[in-house]
């Protein structure tokens, strides 16, 4: 009967919170790491765990994802569905995209320990940025997810798990968007499997006026919290055309009104104005997704206008085959901003 209540309880929280974990305690957590005097082949083979938890992330959140699992899965035994883009109505991935890809090759994906080796070029050092002393992880001190101030993945990442995140304000890991401490945003309930223009992350971004202006509220300057150069390089004191780097944090609603970045995003969606999932933009308000955007304030180009986080099967982490175009007659997410160039 405790069992229940305990059961019922933690779902009811399910329903006023988009991200909370639910179901029974025993689903995620052991208090011994044993069973019957031995380890379920269910858990991590490394454990014990902190937090008394079955699995570490990687163990979690390994999987293929089916639309209806309740665990996102960023990494996959066997070559995940990915299409053109990731997001066709026959892919698997998710909005970060999937780890696969970098176990073999370096450049198509992040090279978080645990999952791949040291990345053989650029070592512990990320372009643009200077060296972390230590592979990248999942979260805390040298990853992207927890507070950055504290190391260790569940260390960083502590409570967050529980926490009732109906309300992204930033002000706690687990009320971050994602757990990216500080960044704000919508999540899409399915975190972007096969998403739509209705159904899609909304991502927080600012239009900056200079270089060196900075929010830690958007997902940009996440990024560049290790690739520092490519968003805010103070060296050269550069903003505005001829751009020294593609601008980020930056709205195409800058542009004049015949150029071709008001016709975002070209081909990709019904209409001039129309938000396309290939090549996504963001908005300084993220209460809810945008399928339309006005050039003002919500047409804002960010690093995963181009890229994934996690990995894809395409070098650079980025979203289509850029490197291929125009040999190929696979979809070239360029244009949706570059409407011209088609």
């Amino acid at each position: 009967m405790f069992y229940w209540l305990i059961l019922v309880f933690l779902l009811g929280l399910s329903t006023s919170a988009k991200a909370v974990v639910s179901g029974p305690c025993s689903q995620c957590h052991t208090m011994h790491y044993s069973q019957g005097g031995g380890i379920l082949t269910e858990w991590g083979t490394n454990g014990p765990y902190k937090a008394l938890v079955t699995k570490d992330c990687i163990g979690c959140h390994t999987g293929t994802n089916t639309g209806v699992n309740k665990t996102p899965y960023v990494l996959s035994v066997d070559a995940p569905a990915y299409g053109e883009t990731g997001t066709e109505s026959t892919t698997n991935t998710l909005a970060g995209g999937n780890f696969y890809w970098v176990q073999t090759e370096d450049s198509k994906g992040h090279n978080v320990e645990g999952i791949a080796g040291i990345d053989q070029t650029w070592n512990n050092i990320p372009p643009g940025g200077s060296d972390l002393g230590h592979q990248l992880t999942c979260a805390g001190r040298y990853g992207c997810h927890g507070d950055p101030n504290i190391e260790g993945n569940f260390a960083s990442l502590l409570g967050a798990h529980h926490t009732k995140d109906s309300v992204i304000d930033g002000s706690s890991v687990g009320k971050s968007y994602r757990f990216l401490y500080q960044v704000l945003g919508y999540e899409d309930d399915d975190w972007e499997y096969r998403p739509t223009a209705t159904e899609h992350n909304q991502y927080r971004g600012i239009d900056r006026s200079s270089d060196t202006q900075n929010d830690p509220s958007t997902i940009s300057a996440l990024c560049a919290r290790c690739h520092g150069d490519y968003h805010q390089d103070i060296s050269s004191g550069a903003w505005g055309s001829p751009w020294l780097r593609h601008p980020t944090d930056y709205d195409l609603g800058n542009t004049a009104l015949g150029s071709e970045y008001r016709n975002y995003p070209g081909n990709y969606g019904s209409a001039p104005g129309a938000y396309s999932v290939i090549a996504p933009v963001a908005s300084e308000d993220v209460s809810a997704p945008k399928s339309t955007v006005n050039f003002q304030n919500d047409t804002i180009v960010t690093c995963i206008s181009c890229h994934r986080a996690h990995g894809t099967p395409y070098p650079r982490l980025l979203r289509w085959n850029y490197f291929g175009w125009p040999g190929t007659t696979e979809v070239n997410g360029c244009h949706a901003c570059h409407t011209t160039k088609d």
